[in-house]
């Protein structure tokens, strides 16, 4: 419904302007229901056969001849708004109704008015223009508009195509991702019915074995028990008895904890197939979900066509209709108004036509078959770590490759930080001292990450990073990171991105891309969210809040290849604070992050990233809330690893947290050293194993991955 307010003139309903096109048609439809012989628009009534002669024959009517209209035309479909317009004669003024309009008062939206109104009456002074002029201005207005709707009745006109083909490609889609589902379950589900089936064969076949032995011992026993001497026969049968029965409780053990293995064996693979059915539902219902999304955008966009192209339809009709008329007093009264009335279409005009996403259905890999891994109950062993070891250095991050070298990085001192190789023994393989040249902070840190068999990548200097070799520690390349507004002869395409108060929190190598990873945060920024909590007695006895009072407010991540140049930056989404730590784990980055408490898995896009997923924190009662993550690795089979931290009674308390390889499920909860600030896995003697290493006591303690 039309909400527009309308203000009625002083003289009533009168006092509006006459719509001549509506007028036209309201006499089109009572000219086509006459049953008279002829109407004359002069006399402004209908004639019988006689009166319409007697209008021809006296000269009377002479000026009436090119205002009669036969309604035979009408019958013979002879008649036209156009003819009707030319019959018409010119409109009245609308203040002296004796005299024909003559001219148009502009002033008065294009109001029919005569000379003497023009020229004496409430007129005088107004734009007065000529009614053909007028005619003439509006009708190429109106073409230009409809030259632009037409260009976009095309567009309009094209987008149910468009939708037809969208809803293929989703039914297509729909179709493909089920089909691969499908064949993604029954292809694993076959593998694990082979898997069952052969650990059924093997412990048939061990059975047999072991009652083969049992048997061939106990006759090979017997013979020997039958060609003893008669006169030891009660020694002899009891020394065999004892035999005998040894070999039995030995088989009877053995057979015992052969069925034991290969129970927990098909308990296992049990415990995949429920997984394996589990994903399938929720890759079901994903799909399901996406599908009926779709559907809805589809049907949505489809109804939003169907409005503009009525309403396009609508207004080519309307002035098509005015148009095809050729009144000048038609057109200079009524296209005014449409003019103004199709504004909004016009608008919607300039606005590009909806654009159709691509229509594609995303669904999680079915979980691959991997043996479980959990981390043994207590470190295999614990090692001392050679290298530095000043009394105010301590450790900040470290990583390690699959031949056992191990690379730690932190503080030496108050002006120098380092970088140690070690072997998984502690003992050192080469070690680099950096000085610091922030002097704002006293507390220098380095970080480090693998980024290929041969090269590291290190960050021991707020701005600065550098490539190494494994082998030696010998820096290949280094580059500096500058703030153009104090530095403008630095110039790099990276310049513009980094802030004076910027500093590198994290570094992570990408070695499937050889792309490097650069976390930051800004020292200008800090958030106090921290509570002390006191006993009756007033004592303290924990925090509650952030782990760092210095919360660095940052969620730039900056690429470089493995040359050290700018690739492009990555901006983390706005829950996250800052990065303390980051790994890569199914093309995703895995997000430690420090300010907000929690971990996440997120996207990684040039242009946009995304949260997939927000890891569950340590299950340890009250301090649930306060756990912070630390530091993040993977092993082998994709299992994820992050070392959580949380300040009790004054001490820090650390738990290492173990993943599921989809990040969805948390598996263990492993209390470690209090003093631990970093964790990384390595292989030693083709076994992997979970390294936890202290922050200040220099230590390295081992657990082993046990696979089951």
């Amino acid at each position: 419904m039309c909400k527009t307010a309308c203000i009625i003139p002083e003289n009533g309903v009168d006092g509006f302007k006459t719509d001549f096109h509506v007028q036209n048609m309201l006499e089109f439809i009572a000219l086509q229901k006459s049953v008279k012989c002829a109407y004359c628009f002069k006399c402004k009534g209908f004639l019988c056969d006689q009166w319409y002669q007697f209008h021809l024959d006296n000269d009377i009517f002479q000026d009436h001849n090119d205002h009669v209209l036969l309604l035979a035309d009408i019958i013979d479909k002879k008649l036209s708004l156009q003819k009707l317009a030319s019959l018409k004669i010119a409109p009245r003024c609308h203040v002296h109704t004796e005299k024909p309009a003559e001219v148009c008062c502009e002033t008065c939206s294009n109001l029919p008015i005569c000379m003497v109104c023009s020229n004496h009456g409430k007129h005088k002074g107004h734009r007065i223009s000529d009614v053909e002029e007028t005619s003439m201005k509006e009708r190429v207005k109106m073409r230009k508009v409809v030259g632009r709707i037409e260009q976009y009745q095309a567009k309009v006109y094209n987008l149910p195509g468009r939708l037809e083909q969208a809803r293929k490609r989703l039914g297509r889609s729909l179709s493909e991702e089920k089909g691969k589902l499908e064949s993604q379950y029954q292809e694993k589900l076959q593998q694990i019915r082979k898997m069952l089936r052969k650990t059924d064969d093997l412990l048939a076949e061990n059975k047999a074995k072991i009652r083969d032995k049992e048997i061939e011992e106990l006759t090979e026993l017997r013979k020997e028990r039958s060609l003893e001497l008669e006169a030891a026969a009660k020694k002899i049968n009891g020394k065999f008895d004892d035999l005998e029965n040894e070999v039995k409780r030995k088989c009877k053990s053995y057979r015992g904890e052969r069925e034991q293995i290969f129970g927990e064996k098909r308990a296992n693979l049990k415990d995949k197939l429920a997984l394996l059915d589990q994903a399938a539902r929720n890759n079901r219902e994903v799909i399901d979900t996406q599908g009926e999304r779709a559907a809805k955008e589809l049907a949505d966009a489809s109804s939003h066509s169907e409005r503009r192209m009525r309403r396009i339809d609508n207004f080519m009709s309307t002035v098509s209709n005015i148009l095809a008329a050729e009144d000048d007093w038609t057109d200079s009264q009524c296209l005014p108004d449409v003019n103004s009335a199709s504004r909004p279409l016009k608008e919607e005009v300039k606005k590009e036509l909806l654009e159709l996403k691509t229509i594609s259905i995303n669904t999680r890999e079915l979980p691959p078959i991997v043996d479980k891994v959990a981390i043994a109950e207590n470190p295999e062993s614990m090692v001392e770590i050679d290298g530095i070891k000043h009394k105010d250095g301590w450790v900040v991050a470290t990583a390690a490759d699959e031949r056992g070298r191990v690379v730690i990085s932190g503080k030496a001192s108050s002006t120098h930080a380092f970088v140690t190789a070690v072997d998984t023994n502690g003992k050192l393989l080469w070690q680099n001292s950096f000085k610091s040249t922030d002097k704002t902070i006293p507390h220098p840190r380095c970080y480090s990450a693998i980024l290929s068999e041969q090269l590291l990548v290190n960050a021991c200097n707020f701005n600065e990073v550098s490539i190494c070799n494994f082998h030696d520690g010998s820096v290949a390349s280094t580059y500096e990171f500058r703030d153009e507004a104090t530095d403008p002869t630095h110039g790099s395409d990276i310049t513009n991105n980094w802030k004076e108060t910027q500093r590198i929190s994290c570094v992570t190598g990408d070695p499937a891309n050889k792309d490097v990873y650069i976390g930051s945060g800004d020292r200008r920024h800090r958030i106090n969210k921290e509570m002390m909590v006191l006993n009756d007695k007033l004592k303290y006895r924990h925090t509650i809040g952030s782990i760092d009072r210095r919360c660095k407010i940052s969620r730039e991540i900056l690429v470089l290849n493995d040359k050290l140049k700018y690739k492009h930056t990555i901006f983390l989404p706005d829950d996250i604070c800052w990065a303390r730590a980051t790994a890569f784990h199914r093309g995703h980055l895995i997000v430690c992050d420090a300010g907000g408490k929690a971990g996440y898995i997120v996207s990684v896009d040039k242009l946009n990233t995304e949260i997939v997923h927000r890891f569950t924190k340590p299950g340890l009662a009250r301090w649930d809330s306060d756990w912070g993550p630390l530091r993040v690795c993977t092993d082998n089979k994709e299992y994820i690893y992050i070392l959580w931290a949380v300040l009790i009674d004054n001490r820090w308390k650390c738990v290492v947290t173990q993943y599921s390889p989809d990040s969805y499920q948390l598996l263990m909860t492993k209390p470690v050293e209090d003093n631990a600030i970093a964790l990384t896995t390595t292989s030693i003697v083709g076994k992997e194993k979970l390294l936890v290493i202290t922050r200040r006591t220099w230590k390295m303690y081992i657990y082993d991955l046990v696979t089951g």
